[in-house]
């Protein structure tokens, strides 16, 4: 039995390993379009910091410990077609300008996805990036390496987007920020998101929201930015407005999309039973919407890949789903959400109501007590939590996995409000703020 992984980070190669321990005889062969396989993708931006001083940290194994394990991988090797309907792929080798085909008995798509570049003027002028592969973290890093670069503009705060902020201010750069929302990270509550904002103007981030880039200036290298609202000048742009799944060599065979992202079962099956998907390429159900939803996060790929090599070795195991729980480091601040927000059950037509707290990340008369502020919320008639999101300082973000798990077993805010958490002065009150947000529910 031959099996062939198309992609060679989270998803691919997490599945590829697991198959391989399952069965030791089955051949397997990995087709990666770029160099490096198996890295942290999430990672990149503290590698451009300097955080990290060795890129080579960031990948797990390298093609040689793969074949160590017999899995052959073809770096620079990218699928162009895959034909569904008699078991084959057409490739490209990058490196000869040789296209191949090659037959398979199942086929993992674990593609990824790609930063999003509008047309706008002149995007193609030197010194403007975006931040999707290893290879992009390389060359921003030696270009701010190179001393070149004081004055950067990051165009769109999302999670990356604002990582990156926080990595260029690391470096010592000044930072613009431009957000076409009127918000930054979109997926919290606005009125969440008001002191990362005016922690990030504190910091002497330059944050231009609700507005909207034209286009750029320079005659090789970007020098200005224009907006409908003014201009600014730049030694370098890093744009980061958006992913899109990488499924266009798909558009030759019979495997369902929908808008533009593989369509999957909880078996990570395609609707072609010999052909497994999951990642940043495909949908994911999403237990808190309970429906298919593109939430591209390496953790859920890692899970996937694992299901898939259970099911193509015979298992019978299905992925349950995601909240969509999501975390991020902004400076000195921390923020977190899972399941739903109170827009999106506004714009979901869910019955709901919310409370809103601020507490201590530990007890008050320990030393450095920091505010966290708790959003929950709820359904009115039966209490079971929805959804909740935390912003504040030290120890803020995991305390978002209590709520994950309170909204995945559907526990009310009774049921949650007396779990027995952990209490001791340094790390939280005689009663968590947690407990402090449900408690509050009436």
């Amino acid at each position: 039995m031959k099996v062939i992984a198309i992609g060679g980070v989270a998803l691919s190669m997490s599945a590829v390993s697991k198959l391989r321990r399952l069965d030791k005889d089955i051949e397997i062969v990995v087709y990666e379009q770029g160099t490096v396989l198996s890295y942290g993708a999430c990672g990149m931006p503290y590698y451009i910091s300097d955080e990290i001083k060795d890129p080579e940290k960031l990948v797990a194994r390298t093609k040689e410990q793969f074949k160590d394990m017999n899995i052959i991988v073809h770096t620079m090797h990218k699928v162009i077609n895959v034909f569904d309907y008699k078991n084959e792929v057409e490739v490209f080798d990058l490196i000869s300008n040789r296209t191949f085909l090659d037959k398979y008995d199942y086929l993992i798509i674990g593609s990824g996805a790609s930063a999003i570049i509008p047309p706008w003027e002149n995007v193609n002028l030197d010194n403007i990036y975006k931040l999707s592969t290893y290879e992009d973290s390389i060359d921003i890093k030696s270009k701010i390496d190179s001393g070149e670069i004081k004055k950067v503009t990051v165009v769109g705060g999302g999670f990356i987007g604002i990582e990156m902020v926080e990595s260029f201010l690391t470096r010592g750069l000044e930072v613009t920020l431009i957000e076409l929302d009127s918000q930054i990270l979109s997926g919290f509550d606005k009125e969440m998101t008001l002191k990362l904002e005016e922690h990030l103007r504190s910091k002497g981030v330059k944050l231009k929201l609700d507005e909207r880039v034209i286009k750029f200036y320079g005659e090789n290298i970007v020098k200005k930015i224009i907006t409908d609202k003014g201009e600014y000048e730049t030694d370098l742009v890093l744009i980061s407005v958006g992913i899109r799944p990488n499924t266009a060599f798909l558009d030759k065979s019979n495997v369902i999309l929908q808008k533009g992202a593989i369509v999957v079962n909880k078996k990570m099956e395609t609707n072609i039973s010999n052909i497994y998907a999951g990642g940043d390429c495909s949908m994911i159900y999403n237990l808190a919407v309970k429906e298919n939803r593109y939430l591209p996060m390496g953790n859920n790929a890692n899970k996937q890949g694992r299901i898939i090599a259970e099911n193509i070795n015979g298992g019978n195991f299905n992925f349950k789903g995601v909240l969509g729980t999501t975390v991020i480091k902004v400076i000195d601040m921390e923020a977190a959400k899972t399941g739903i927000t109170e827009k999106e059950a506004i714009k979901l037509g869910i019955e709901h109501s919310t409370v809103t707290i601020t507490g201590k990340n530990h007890a008050g008369y320990y030393p450095n007590a920091q505010p966290i502020t708790a959003k929950v919320i709820f359904n009115p008639n039966t209490k079971i939590i929805l959804g909740a999101e935390l912003v504040g300082y030290n120890d803020t973000a995991l305390r978002i996995n209590v709520f994950a798990v309170a909204v995945q077993k559907e526990m009310t805010t009774e049921e949650l409000g007396f779990l027995d958490l952990a209490y001791a002065p340094p790390f939280a009150g005689v009663w968590d703020v947690i407990a402090i947000a449900v408690n509050k529910v009436k």
